[in-house]
């Protein structure tokens, strides 16, 4: 069962939500500190999940949560970035270096503003979070991020998260595509098209406490391109140079698919079957019935926040459906609910994991 009270200051926590509009983790990395990674939200409230639990428990989002990464600018985990930075007021806002066009634009507005306005939701989202920060004259608080990049460190209690991503490549290619850019002219309204290499540039994350260690893949990619993505990774050989231990639970990466996976960081990153994680993506049917059966053959057990098998929605006739919006105010899927993995460490690297009731797990058969 989820437990509703914040963890001892001696105990850490990973918790991942999803899908609600997208995914997100919160972190407690001891003494009641607490990292966000990506934003969603709650498809009931509307708000984002991570203030709606860190609130639950009592923890005081204002002072207690010391930073915000984003992982990468995808729609499905940044909504509700703006409503984050806002409400924790000390946290410093992490993003990739391998920034694409519009948003190094963006931030380059802090300084100088560019006439971008109207714009796609992930831009948006990416606007008004550079303009609070301008208009609170906090420039100090957005830090960009690249890999071996620290996000926090404390070695009395022996817990740390590192960045595994981006590579030096992914960057210097993004900074290289900002030349490129050019506004239509007498163009009302600048689209964001995410180029298909974007999950390349995403952050993925080793997080250490005590005995304990985890890798959060984020959306990361493999790619015939062996200098970006999870290739770049494993090449640097980032885990011996910073000593990053084998980790015991694996957030897996882009929510299961093929295209996430690479049997490189099974071998190297994490322990031999380990716990895996991962949040639905129901565009795509992500995680397939093939991922699933590829994931439980390496891992001691995969839980994935929701069921991800399709459902087929009852279809209306238009007349119906219009009837139905006019009589209702609030329609939902029952489906629609967002889950919830908790994981509760000691420094001793014992680990107990709890899920919301849709959670699904999956073990090898046999």
């Amino acid at each position: 069962m989820i437990q509703t009270l914040a963890p001892d200051l001696s105990t850490a926590e990973i918790s991942i939500f999803g899908p609600g509009v997208g995914e997100c983790a919160v972190i407690h990395f001891g003494n009641g500190r607490w990292f966000i990674v990506d934003s969603c939200l709650s498809p009931e409230s509307k708000k984002p999940i991570a203030l709606e639990y860190l609130n639950s428990i009592g923890v005081d989002v204002a002072t207690q949560v010391h930073g915000i990464l984003v992982s990468h600018w995808h729609k499905d985990h940044i909504e509700g970035l703006y409503q984050l930075v806002k409400a924790c007021e000390k946290a410093v806002v992490h993003a990739s270096a391998a920034l694409f066009d519009k948003e190094a634009l963006q931030l380059a507005s802090l300084y100088k503003k560019v006439p971008f306005n109207d714009t796609d939701k992930e831009i948006r989202e990416f606007r008004e979070v550079v303009e609070h920060l301008h208009n609170k004259k906090q420039h100090n608080r957005f830090d960009i991020v690249h890999a071996k990049h620290l996000f926090f460190e404390d070695r009395i209690i022996n817990t740390r998260l590192v960045a595994l991503s981006p590579s030096s490549v992914a960057v210097t290619q993004a900074i290289e595509r900002i030349r490129e850019l050019k506004p239509k002219e007498g163009g009302r309204r600048v689209h964001l098209v995410a180029p298909s290499s974007e999950n390349l540039n995403a952050v993925a994350m080793h997080f250490s406490f005590g005995e304990f260690s985890a890798v959060l893949g984020s959306d990361l990619e493999y790619s015939d391109n062996v200098l970006v993505g999870w290739q770049a990774v494993l090449d640097s050989k980032i885990s011996e140079h910073l000593s990053l231990g084998k980790a015991k639970v694996y957030k897996v990466a882009h929510h299961g698919s093929k295209s996430g996976h690479h049997l490189g960081i099974w071998e190297q990153l994490l322990e031999q079957r380990p716990q895996a994680i991962t949040t639905p993506y129901a565009n795509s049917y992500l995680p397939k019935s093939e991922d699933i059966n590829r994931i439980i053959s390496l891992a001691s057990s995969f839980i994935v926040t929701r069921d991800p098998t399709p459902k087929s929605k009852i279809k209306h006739d238009p007349m119906t459906d219009r009837w139905l919006k006019k009589q209702i105010k609030n329609r939902h899927v029952i489906n629609d609910k967002i889950g919830h993995a908790q994981i509760r460490i000691t420094v001793d690297g014992e680990y107990q994991v709890e899920k919301s009731p849709i959670c699904v797990e999956y073990r090898e058969v046999g």
